[in-house]
């Protein structure tokens, strides 16, 4: 049975332990707004929004200040509508780059945000405006301070607490500027009231104010430090705390505690809560025929496993009464870093090249926050995804497929991604046109790695005891990741070279009075178009100690291969460089006899490629031919290996026999009723044509 990690949570953390907790959800008012204003002092005060790079009908609306809002102006709307409604409405518009919107402003801004918010406690990043935060600990830390909650009513000048004072209908009309701070002072100060008498207990409403405290010099950080105003939510997990902040916006802090939820509720809609806004929330309001969040609690637990299944009715039994246990995972940095474009009506993309065109300018601005990225956070990431909407009848249809990163390069990142889509093209030969048509093209870096785990030991230095750097030496970049230097597959990263500490270090013999012929070279090369990539030879790693090896007494002859200089067509082998005796060798491999059994004169058949695959993407072996994909590159290499071993191996004389000194022993051992072995057989023995 398995379960998710909120589920576990559940399971191991009682109630009581849930309400003990201190979460908070920090949220950038109006931030598009707030950052245009920053750069411009003359929007300040104004009623101004923010809208996208195209100038049709106005560019239309992604930001709105709340100058704005009280006139009705609203996200979503084109710019000229919003000018009617608000002829005084001052319109700041979103910077274009690579033909797109360009959001590295507002993402500086964020992270200037988050380095002052980080300072007083492990967050998690949400978006590129909200951050949560789990306040437990500082809070029962704050709580043992002398002489805090005195001052509560002075340091608590923009809070909120919601529920208080509990005479209040929650259904009455909204008050004026002025009521509304009259009734936050009163209900702070009953919500202060209400406190318990003992300080030393460590009650959930002592926590949560304690928390509330807290906030308060955040929000005054972040303010004073980056001058950008925030609201938050102060409550006991993730959903309360999304929900309380935005019930005061803007630059004021709610907190909502445990006795208040019910009566909230009773009036909030289903849509308003988290994860419910989608299509879970239309399926539990059809299905159940319920509106508000309290009216859930009239359904038994054995009615929502029945109606949504297990997982999916426990958490609505418990959401509803206002428990949640996702906890709050330390994430500072963006999970995926991506960009994406639509082409919505007559911009959709009916034609190849215009297909290539716009992947070349989302791998453009990928590569360049990727090494941004890679400067500023010490991270690399190893998948990338690239997502497809298509228009089909009317309907829309998404794809997404998804490889290893070739590297922070434009050229490589467009030529892998187009690899990965093209096949989706149902257009007839030449296919110069795209059918259906691209409504939507996206790019994202997934799967990072920090630099100190890219950069780390390999397994031969735990084996040898020896070590690359020495003791306290800070880590350099591994030459097989994305940003550290040069690896012999520019490109490809660590898939597609070998170096020395990898798999094939452990399976070259020790120097010894015997020669074996030594592993045959293997050379592959890429196309120069779109770029010249080149994979050095696999040859035998350099020794793991200082101490040089034994030279033999005879030198190994090398065994015959392709010059480098040499390329055979695509899909042929050089069998030109065997002799046909070597089909009678004994010990000869199953593998390099079977690739021998063809005639000299009748070329190998051309591997199977994937449909619509481009040849000049492919990787063409250089000594047998094949067409690889350039991540399987590795893999192809293995398989050449294993041949060169298994012919290594065989040259080598027989093992002597073992002393049969205790095979008496072990023949009286061997149970009476189980046959001897009479002798074991090779792999080749069942290809062995059977006798005339």
């Amino acid at each position: 049975l398995l379960f998710s990690l909120p589920s576990c949570a559940r399971l191991l953390m009682p109630l009581d332990s849930e309400k003990e907790r201190v979460v908070v959800l920090v949220d950038m008012d109006c931030f598009y707004v707030q950052v245009e204003q920053k750069a411009n002092p003359e929007l300040k005060g104004k009623p101004c929004a923010v809208v996208q790079y195209k100038t049709w009908q106005g560019g239309g609306i992604v930001a709105v200040s709340y100058e704005a809002r009280a006139q009705g102006v609203k996200r979503g709307m084109m710019g000229v509508e919003a000018m009617r409604k608000c002829p005084g409405l001052q319109l700041a518009r979103i910077p274009e780059a690579h033909g797109k919107a360009n959001l590295s402003r507002y993402r500086q801004a964020s992270g200037q945000v988050l380095a002052v918010l980080s300072r007083f406690a492990v967050i998690e990043r949400a978006s590129i405006d909200e951050v949560y935060a789990d306040l437990t600990a500082e809070a029962g830390r704050r709580l043992k301070q002398p002489g805090l909650l005195q001052q509560a009513v002075t340091l608590l000048g923009s809070t909120c607490v919601e529920g208080f004072p509990r005479d209040r209908d929650s259904r009455a009309p909204p008050l004026s500027a002025l009521h509304r701070e009259e009734a936050r002072r009163e209900g702070l100060q009953a919500w202060l009231d209400s406190l318990p008498a003992d300080r030393d207990q460590g009650s959930p409403e002592l926590l949560l104010t304690a928390g509330a405290l807290i906030v308060e010099e955040m929000r005054a950080a972040v303010e004073a430090e980056t001058g950008y105003r925030c609201s938050a939510g102060i409550s006991h997990n993730k959903v309360l705390a999304k929900l309380s902040c935005g019930l005061n916006k803007p630059n004021r802090q709610t907190l909502l505690p445990m006795e208040s939820v019910d009566r909230l509720f009773d009036t909030l809609p289903i849509s308003t809560i988290r994860n419910l806004g989608g299509k879970l929330g239309e399926s539990v309001s059809q299905l159940l025929q319920v509106h508000n969040m309290g009216q859930l609690r009239a359904f038994s637990q054995a009615q929502l496993h029945t109606s949504f299944g297990v997982k999916t009715g426990s958490w609505l039994f418990d959401l509803c009464r206002g428990l949640d246990f996702e906890p709050v995972r330390p994430r500072y940095f963006p999970k995926s870093i991506g960009c994406s474009k639509n082409f919505m009506g007559k911009e959709a993309l009916t034609m190849c090249e215009q297909v290539k065109h716009w992947l070349l300018q989302l791998s453009t601005e990928l590569e360049e926050r990727l090494l941004q990225d890679q400067q500023q956070n010490g991270r690399t990431a190893r998948k990338l995804a690239v997502g497809l909407q298509l228009e089909e009848e009317g309907q829309s249809r998404s794809f997404s497929r998804s490889c290893p990163l070739p590297g922070p390069d434009a050229q490589r990142l467009a030529q892998r991604a187009w690899t990965l889509i093209q096949a989706c093209n149902t257009a007839q030969p030449p296919q110069a046109a795209w059918s259906p048509p691209v409504i939507g093209l996206s790019l994202s870096a997934r799967d990072f790695l920090e630099t100190s785990v890219v950069s780390a030991r390999s397994i031969t230095d735990f084996l040898t005891g020896s070590s690359s750097q020495s003791p306290g030496a800070g880590a350099a970049p591994n030459p097989g990741r994305v940003g550290g230097a040069q690896s012999p597959v520019r490109g490809l990263g660590p898939w597609g070279a070998h170096r020395a500490g990898t798999i094939t270090s452990f399976f070259v013999p020790a120097p010894t009075h015997k020669t074996c012929p030594s592993p045959d070279p293997v050379t592959h090369t890429l196309p120069a178009q779109p770029s010249s990539l080149s994979i050095a030879p696999l040859t035998s790693p350099p020794p793991l100690s200082p101490t040089p090896p034994p030279v033999p007494e005879t030198p190994p002859s090398p065994a015959p291969h392709p010059s480098p200089s040499h390329t055979p067509p695509l899909g042929r082998r050089d069998s030109e460089h065997t002799e046909p005796a070597e089909m009678d060798l004994p010990g000869m491999s199953f593998f390099k006899r079977k690739a021998l059994a063809r005639s000299p004169g009748q070329p190998p058949p051309d591997p199977p490629l994937s449909p619509g695959l481009p040849t000049e993407v492919l990787v063409r072996c250089a000594r047998c031919g094949e067409s690889t994909l350039p991540w399987q590159v590795a893999e192809h290499k293995d398989f050449h290996f294993a041949q060169d071993l298994q012919r290594s191996l065989s040259t080598l004389p027989p093992p002597s026999p073992p002393a049969r000194t205790k095979q008496k022993a072990v023949d009286q051992l061997r149970a009476p009723g189980k046959r001897a072995r009479t002798g074991s057989k090779t792999l080749d023995w069942y290809f062995q044509k059977a006798p005339p």
